[in-house]
C-alpha cells in the first residue's frame, strides 16, 4: 500500500517539475473565460427578473379577481344558522 502512495507522489512531483511548479494559464484565456461567465450570469439575472415581474403581475391579477368576486361582509347583517334544519 505504501508503494502506491510513493509511486503517486513521485508521479505528482514529476508532473510539477515538468510544468515549472504550477500550471500556467494564458492571461487572455482567463479574461475570456471571466467575460463569458459574466455574460451567462447577466442572462440568468435577466431571466430571473422577467420571471419575478411575470409572477408579480399574475399575483396582482389573482388578488384583483379575489377582491371582485368576494363582496365585503356587512358586520350589521343578520347571521344565518346553517344547522337550523337539524342536519348536524
Amino acid at each position: 500500500m505504501t508503494g502506491v502512495w510513493v509511486l503517486s507522489a513521485a508521479l505528482l512531483l514529476l508532473g510539477l517539475a515538468t510544468t515549472g511548479g504550477y500550471p500556467q494559464r494564458d492571461a487572455r484565456d482567463w479574461c475570456e473565460h471571466d467575460k463569458a461567465l459574466h455574460k451567462r450570469l447577466d442572462i440568468v439575472e435577466k431571466n430571473i427578473e422577467q420571471t419575478v415581474n411575470h409572477l408579480e403581475a399574475e399575483i396582482s391579477a389573482l388578488l384583483r379577481v379575489i377582491e371582485t368576486s368576494n363582496p365585503p361582509l356587512q358586520l350589521a347583517a343578520p347571521t344565518m344558522d346553517i344547522f337550523e334544519n337539524g342536519l348536524h
